[in-house]
């Protein structure tokens, strides 16, 4: 296990803001933010995971080879093309 700090929830809550606005999502979906180990070749040791629920239990996701206080609008805007 990764010692790491414990993150901000007021970063955590703008990154869940950022993907109700960047994603094609509706307002009742739940949004979760996580921080993860990455076992891929070739990536970086944590990533960010924004997994979205919708009511209909439609379950997507989007990964960010980042840390979740480097992710930005910006990553969720080119993500969402």
């Amino acid at each position: 296990m990764l010692n790491r700090p414990k993150r901000d929830p007021a970063l955590i809550r703008k990154i869940k803001e950022w993907a109700y606005e960047c994603f094609p999502i509706s307002k009742e979906a739940t949004v979760s933010v996580m921080e993860l180990q990455c076992h891929e070749p070739d990536c970086a040791p944590l990533e960010t995971v924004i997994a979205v629920i919708e009511q209909k239990g439609k379950t997507r996701q989007w990964k960010f080879h980042k840390q979740i206080p480097d992710v930005t609008r910006k990553d969720l805007e080119l993500a969402s093309l």
